[in-house]
């Protein structure tokens, strides 16, 4: 495949320069993002049998490839196939950034809100991400997880540390770049308070209803905190192929895991390539669950991405054909984690 080159303002740049990969399930994910490109750059063509379509921009002096899933498709595997497209056209990237919506699993521990961000974070020995309907049923009606998902990269971690520890940052770290994205975007804008609603007891698997108000279950308005500006949440995201809407279920992973939100492609892709999972928050994984804030939390989890590169260094001689900056991050990354990292040929079977 020859290495095509894109053009804005007169400027042409080649298919090696791009080092950022971002990947959306929904187009509301993905419009999102592109509302925050810095610059906005021409199409490419792509590689043969690669049926992803790209979007190509600049956000935070890194050159970035968007892509969303095919319409109507969803879950691990349409993620895994679209992530391996992805670095097959543009074979430069360093790290993808999974970029969207999420259900959030609060509890006493985490007061996780509708429109607040979770990033992906390892947590005691879980990598991040734990894939929540992969393992083995055993008696008395229990599931033990297995396998193995790849830690986040750790030109990432690190820059989540510069983040997390700058005593200068704003007080609304993520206002500059919603303001952005609801200035061409009015409709991302955030929901009021009064909407931000949670089913306040468990469902009973054998009832044939599973609406909070058509079985007498109160659905409750949260308390209001004393700023409406999203929080930012580090720690565990669940991921698997199925739709939560049974608040008992997701409490009970919660207390056996710890995950913050629960979403349907990060385990498709953490061991593709080098990724971190960013989700806005949009519903609870209860039978309360809607569209209303799906919108906004597309907009806050594009907003953490971009304050997030804002702070990753950028790359020397991005062009250079002797190794590219994927091979290379690839290379490191089973490095630094070779003490946690197995290959599929050599993990034991269960």
């Amino acid at each position: 495949m020859s290495d095509s080159a894109s053009s804005v303002n007169g400027q042409t740049y080649a298919r090696s320069q791009y080092t950022v990969g971002i990947l959306c399930a929904l187009p509301k994910e993905l419009m999102a993002v592109r509302a925050l490109f810095d610059h906005k750059h021409g199409s490419l063509e792509t590689a043969l049998g690669d049926s992803n379509q790209y979007v190509l921009g600049k956000m935070a002096q890194h050159m970035v490839v968007a892509a969303c899933l095919p319409a109507g498709e969803y879950g691990t595997n349409s993620a895994a196939a679209a992530a391996s497209n992805m670095v097959h056209s543009f074979s430069s990237i360093r790290f993808c950034l999974l970029v969207g919506i999420g259900g959030g699993a609060p509890s006493e521990k985490n007061d996780i809100r509708l429109g607040d961000v979770v990033v992906s974070l390892p947590a005691g020995t879980s990598p991040g991400v734990i894939q929540y309907d992969l393992g083995k049923e055993k008696e008395g009606n229990s599931f033990e997880l297995t396998g193995t998902l790849q830690r986040p990269p750790r030109v990432l971690t690190t820059a989540i540390s510069t983040l997390r520890s700058d005593p200068d940052m704003r007080s609304d770290p993520l206002g500059l770049y919603l303001g952005e994205i609801t200035t061409l975007l009015p409709e991302y804008g955030r929901p009021g308070r009064e909407l931000d609603m949670v089913c306040r007891q468990p469902f009973v698997e054998s009832s044939p209803q599973r609406d909070c108000s058509a079985r007498d279950i109160p659905v409750q308005q949260r308390v209001p905190r004393a700023t409406d500006q999203p929080a930012i949440h580090y720690g565990l995201v669940a991921s698997g192929n199925r739709v939560i809407k049974d608040a008992a279920y997701r409490d009970q992973l919660v207390r056996q895991h710890g995950m913050l939100c629960f979403e349907m492609e990060a385990a498709g892709v953490v061991n593709t390539f080098p990724c971190l999972v960013i989700r806005g928050i949009c519903d609870y994984c209860d039978a309360d669950k809607n569209d209303t804030w799906q919108k906004y939390a597309a907009a806050t989890a594009a907003a953490y991405a971009k304050l997030l590169l804002g702070v990753v260094a950028g790359t020397a001689g991005s062009g250079d054909t002797r190794e590219s900056p994927w091979e290379g991050s690839m290379r490191s990354h089973r490095r630094y984690e070779e003490d946690d990292y197995e290959p599929p040929s050599k993990r034991r079977k269960t």
